[in-house]
């Protein structure tokens, strides 16, 4: 449907192709050596085509330069098929499946999503970055979904579950609680220079929330928690302040 449509064009298929192998391969292979050369290549596609560096992909806009608020910036919100492909492909082949069955995962998660919207949002009012302003609208109605699907679940699955999960040497059954606790610190701070063309302020905030994240994920095993603690933040943050930030911030 895709290519019918025009979104995609042979180099983006060759990609994607290249991206369900190289995670297919990755979650199987038993080489300690190849397996780094897997992750290796798998990362590199995977921010390759969540910054949009690879041809043949045609995402089409759909907000464009919309004000929600008073004072706000501008927001453009595209239909990122290449970001959405690696979170679809490292969600189904990557992500831990019923290892932390036995574990109550509701109440950290909630708690872990109040405290880090809490924070996050707080310290941006803190900063003049953002005012309360709640609000509804049918953009806001197609935004929620879309940043649901293809922000919170692509970012969460490559911070995760190729991050995180590197770090902490769970790949490998080399976890330990003090590599646990270094790969939810690292991740967070790399989550947080992913963002950094936003300027500091918000790769700080973007850090704070990929805390939040990252705890969830270590605490519950699964990457639905982290998901919805990212997802809190941005639903949070366009229904009840500023979104994305006021102009000049």
């Amino acid at each position: 449907m895709a290519w019918h449509h025009g979104l995609l064009r042979p180099p983006a298929l060759a990609a994607l192709a290249a991206l369900f192998v190289l995670a297919t391969a990755a979650a199987h292979v038993q080489s300690r050596a190849l397996r780094v050369l897997l992750w290796l290549a798998l990362a590199g596609l995977s921010a390759a085509l969540a910054m949009h560096r690879v041809p043949g992909f045609h995402n089409p806009v759909l907000l464009d330069g919309v004000r929600w608020s008073a004072g706000a910036r501008p927001f453009t919100q595209h239909l990122n098929f290449d970001k959405g492909s690696v979170g679809l492909a490292l969600l189904v082949l990557l992500a831990p499946a019923g290892q932390s069955s036995g574990r109550r995962v509701g109440l950290p998660t909630a708690a872990i999503a109040l405290a880090t919207v809490a924070w996050v949002l707080g310290l941006a009012w803190w900063l003049g970055m953002v005012r309360p302003d709640f609000k509804w609208s049918l953009a806001l109605a197609l935004f929620l979904p879309v940043n649901l699907l293809l922000t919170c679940v692509a970012e969460e699955a490559m911070f995760r579950l190729l991050v995180q999960d590197a770090l902490a040497g769970r790949a490998g059954g080399s976890a330990s609680a003090g590599r646990t606790v270094l790969a939810v610190l690292l991740s967070s701070a790399l989550f947080g220079l992913a963002h950094l063309a936003g300027g500091p302020r918000m790769a700080m905030l973007a850090g704070l929330t990929g805390l939040g994240a990252a705890l969830a994920y270590a605490m519950t095993g699964r990457l639905g928690p982290a998901v919805l603690v990212h997802f809190a933040v941005n639903a949070v943050h366009a229904l009840a302040f500023t979104y994305p930030a006021l102009a000049g911030r």
